[in-house]
């Protein structure tokens, strides 16, 4: 039987869960390598700190935080804006049974609440959360339109949609033979529909013609791929990926880590913060 989209980034993220949830203290993101960050575990932070550097403690409400993984980011979340509750999806099983029997958090005042879902289907009422926030998982969205309608959908009035982002641009991707091999190539391997290529700029529109009103959209892909790439082809994180994932999805990490920062240096892909709001 054919996998539909959904199930093969299901799989692909399946892998090796049962250790991988355990390192890095379960972060999953690229990492935000500023301030001469050497460490994934610091850079992780910095992204965190960054994205939710201007956010207030809101005491009462709801978050929706999508592709969730682990659940390490969701505690920060909590940690730091300190809603009511916080609903956390993620389209692997895998992921949730881990965040649920280790970041369920019983000593937190206030609940977490993690659940299997696709952020395109969202199953919850118009107008029921404070925040969507989403750390990387919407540029496998298939796709990611379908997740921002359903975001605003599910945003209250002057809801916060919080986003950090993989970007492809689609017109360097199709600029000549090779950069349309190499886009596609990425596209296929690592599950980012076609869909989903844009630059910053025509995301920016596609959120207003939403209905968002988008308050930042910064480029950040120099503060990204380069140290999150170099980190990752370093031995250590080599042989640690093999040993976490095995060799065939371990080396294809590896592989995949020397990919994103010859395709940023090439300018095919770029990274984006999103703060919108629902007006």
């Amino acid at each position: 039987m054919k996998l539909s989209h959904e199930n093969k980034v299901e799989k692909f993220y399946s892998h090796g869960s049962d250790k991988r949830g355990f390192q890095e203290g379960g972060f999953l993101s690229f990492g935000y390598w500023i301030d001469n960050i050497k460490h994934y575990h610091e850079a992780v932070e910095a992204l965190i700190n960054r994205m939710l550097q201007f956010e207030k403690p809101i005491n009462t409400g709801k978050i929706l935080n999508v592709a969730c993984g682990y659940g390490a980011e969701t505690l920060k979340i909590m940690e730091k804006i300190q809603p009511e509750k916080i609903v956390a999806i993620d389209i692997t099983e895998t992921h949730i049974a881990f965040a649920k029997e280790h970041n369920q958090s019983n000593d937190l005042e206030k609940p977490i609440l993690y659940q299997k879902m696709d952020a395109c289907k969202l199953a919850f009422e118009d107008n029921s959360f404070d925040y969507v926030i989403g750390i990387e998982g919407p540029a496998h969205f298939n796709t990611r339109e379908a997740f921002l309608r359903n975001s605003f959908r599910v945003l209250k009035p002057n809801g916060v949609l919080l986003l950090s982002d993989i970007m492809v641009d689609s017109i360097a991707a199709k600029k000549n033979r090779f950069n349309r091999m190499v886009s596609n190539f990425c596209a296929k391997h690592w599950y980012m529909p076609k869909a989903n290529w844009m630059s910053i700029p025509e995301l920016k529109l596609q959120l207003e013609r939403i209905g968002f009103r988008v308050d930042t959209a910064e480029s950040v892909g120099n503060k990204v791929y380069p140290g999150f790439s170099s980190y990752n082809l370093k031995w250590k994180s080599v042989i640690n990926a093999i040993r976490i994932r095995g060799y065939r999805i371990g080396l294809a990490l590896t592989f995949i880590s020397w990919l994103l920062g010859y395709v940023h240096r090439r300018g095919l892909i770029d990274y984006v913060f999103i703060r919108a709001v629902k007006v």
